[in-house]
């Protein structure tokens, strides 16, 4: 193959990356794949510089924005331009010495650089006119960008107006990356199970769906966040450096990434993506690696750009989290809501410090998607902690009499038969073993029936003895002193303290029981909104679905969840056998009544003299309800310490703001 041919496959396998991760919200590549690419083409371009045309992918940013798409364009006010990648400290050496060769003045002196990391979600372009959002854009091709602003304004931490008193700038761009936390994307992933919502395979594509999504009643649901990371034009303001600029971007309310750091020579940024590095894990944001950019804007001047990227900034990128390996075997495990998933069984292979077994397939509809089959060799990824899943099969090593894999009929574990909602399969019963674990740990947690000292490694050793084989066997637990003490690390004592909890356990509100006994599609706020209408559980087990959808907040997908929970004879043997045990959900008054009744309470930041959860309870106590973000029905935002997003929120519409004391006050006049 000729040169120019190797060129023109590059690019045209490049441009059709682009063009699935810029606007269609996925990749079938991996990051260190693409960089791989780029990297190839790059190289024998500068080895034939007669090759290079103006619009090879190493000569522009992002991808052609889609013909017709459904989203109006608008062009930036400056260029969006893209960051040098580099994957080895000789190479951020070498991008040090060309910056340092250009400078105009003190040339050949140590560059003070500011380190920040690298966010892996999508960029955006905010312009506020005079202190206000007027137009949200995507990157796009770097020139121009979709107009996503109806979607952008649902972000909760994007401030609809800069924070302050003014006089702000007439016009300013403000950057940034919109991305999903860890902990808010496991939680995305854990009510996939029990919602009609789309796959959410990884945070970063979960992204850049969700914002091509026309409904922003939607987006809103999703968990988003805005970092920003710096300004493009500007009228009526300037800064002196990088780290003027991450002040007045605080200042004005806006979230930042951390961690950062300014430091003098190149060594400094090298020490700063080794540190970063050590703890990605730890952090709240999935990274892939740092950014780091000449402190003064100045210097950044003075040094310019090349026609895609600035000489003044470079991404030292992490090593990759991927793996190949071979799939040994296709099964299916069950989760806490009955959920029958795919997990691929694997060669044992190293990934990122950790001996992975196991690969997540998160449902049956990806696997027949990705067509992954026993006897592929397969690359798998692993982001943070969580359970590494597979993003691409090797075809061409499948075994020529390999077969796609059918999904079970019946549970593998009770061999109850499945039935189908959407792309998941269930298993209806209570009783089912490999629920029975995820159930007692649900049932036994803070906000369900509160048993301290029956957490997950007590319930596996319960369960794995075979002491605790259904829901109700946790409150006969008293019967079974002498097993349970035979059992590693149990004491009289803990025994004794377990016990007391369960007798106190025995009795929780409705409210509590209903969220505790794990129905699909029932959270916490939805079971106190049942328990409130209905008061009693005998009178929820007789509702129809009309009846249920009476109840503010509840559609048809949760009235028919709850129709079949309290139809199924297995659960309503599991009900009966908890009464037997002494097992009484108390009857509810209703939250309709009392002093703060009609006002609803959002909490932010920490507070001095109770837990948020105490917080919640002595509210609710009171008539009110809670939420966990900024509504139409929020009436009261509670401020603490460190209060976030959700203050500016509040700010910006006129809600009712209280501190601890007000709080305090409000309580004790109630």
């Amino acid at each position: 193959m000729s040169v120019r041919q190797d060129i023109d496959r590059l690019r045209a396998r490049i441009r059709t990356a682009d063009d699935q991760y810029y606007n269609r919200g996925y990749s079938d590549i991996s990051d260190a794949d693409y960089d791989a690419l780029f990297a190839d083409l790059r190289r024998l371009e500068a080895e034939h510089p007669e090759l290079v045309t103006p619009e090879s992918p190493t000569q522009r940013v992002g991808a052609p924005l889609p013909k017709g798409g459904a989203f109006a364009t608008a062009p930036h006010l400056s260029p969006m331009g893209s960051i040098e990648s580099l994957t080895t400290a000789d190479e951020v050496r070498e991008f040090d010495l060309r910056a340092r060769k250009l400078r105009k003045d003190e040339a050949g002196e140590a560059l003070v650089w500011f380190c920040e990391p690298k966010l892996d979600g999508a960029s955006a372009n905010l312009v506020y006119e005079h202190g206000v959002l007027a137009r949200g854009l995507s990157r796009g091709d770097g020139e121009q960008g979709e107009d996503l602003t109806r979607n952008l304004r649902t972000i909760r931490n994007l401030p609809l107006r800069l924070r302050g008193d003014g006089p702000f700038p007439a016009r300013i761009e403000v950057r940034g990356e919109i991305l999903i936390g860890k902990a808010a994307f496991a939680r995305l992933q854990e009510r996939e199970a029990t919602s009609s919502e789309g796959t959410f395979r990884n945070a970063r594509n979960t992204v850049a769906g969700t914002l091509k999504l026309l409904d922003p009643r939607i987006v809103q649901r999703r968990p988003l966040d805005f970092l920003a990371f710096g300004i493009g034009h500007a009228e009526g303001v300037a800064f002196a450096t990088h780290g003027d600029v991450r002040r007045q971007l605080a200042a004005w309310g806006f979230t930042l990434a951390e961690p950062h750091a300014r430091v003098e020579g190149i060594d400094g940024v090298i020490a700063f993506h080794a540190e970063v590095e050590r703890q990605r894990d730890d952090l709240p944001y999935e990274l892939d690696g740092i950014v780091a950019k000449v402190d003064r804007l100045d210097v950044q001047a003075q040094l310019g750009r090349t026609s895609r990227t600035p000489r003044w900034a470079l991404a030292f990128k992490f090593a990759p989290r991927i793996a190949t390996t071979r799939v040994l075997a296709i099964g299916a495990q069950v989760g806490r809501t009955g959920a029958v998933t795919p997990v691929a069984h694997v060669e044992p292979v190293d990934l990122a410090g950790v001996t992975v077994r196991n690969a997540s397939l998160h449902n049956w509809a990806l696997l027949a998607e990705r067509d992954v089959r026993q006897g592929d060799l397969v690359e798998i990824q692993r982001a943070g902690d969580v359970i590494p899943e597979i993003v691409r099969v090797l075809p061409a090593a499948r075994p020529v009499d390999s077969r796609p894999t059918q999904p079970p009929t019946r549970c593998p574990t009770c061999g109850s038969p499945l039935h189908a909602e959407g792309k998941f399969l269930y298993c209806v019963g209570l009783d089912c073993r490999d629920q029975l674990r995820g159930r007692i740990v649900h049932l036994a947690g803070r906000r369900a029936f509160d048993i301290e000292g029956l957490g997950p490694k007590q319930v596996d050793q319960l369960v794995q003895a075979g002491i605790v084989r259904s829901l109700e066997d946790v409150f006969r637990l008293p019967e079974r002193r002498d097993e349970v003490l035979a059992l590693e690390r149990w004491g009289e004592r803990s025994f004794d303290n377990l016990v007391q909890q369960l007798q106190a356990s025995k009795r929780p509100t409705l409210a509590r029981f209903l969220h505790g006994i794990g129905i699909p599609h029932v959270g916490e706020q939805t079971a106190k909104d049942l328990a409130a209408h209905f008061g009693a559980l005998e009178r929820l087990q007789r509702a129809d679905a009309p009846q249920l959808m009476e109840v503010d907040g509840i559609g048809a997908e949760v009235a028919s969840a709850v129709v079949d929970f309290f139809a199924s004879e297995r659960n309503r043997a599991t009900l009966a056998a908890l009464a037997a045990a002494g097992v009484e959900p108390q009857a509810s008054s209703g939250v309709e009544r009392g002093p703060l009744a009609g006002r609803t309470f959002v909490f932010t930041g920490g507070l001095a003299t109770m837990t948020r959860d105490e917080a919640r309870e002595r509210v609710e106590a009171l008539g009110a309800r809670t939420a966990g973000g900024i509504g139409k029905k929020v009436t009261d935002v509670v401020a603490g310490a460190d209060a976030g997003g959700k203050l500016d929120k509040a700010r910006q519409l006129g809600l009712r703001i209280l501190d601890e004391a007000a709080f305090a006050a409000l309580l004790e006049n109630a």
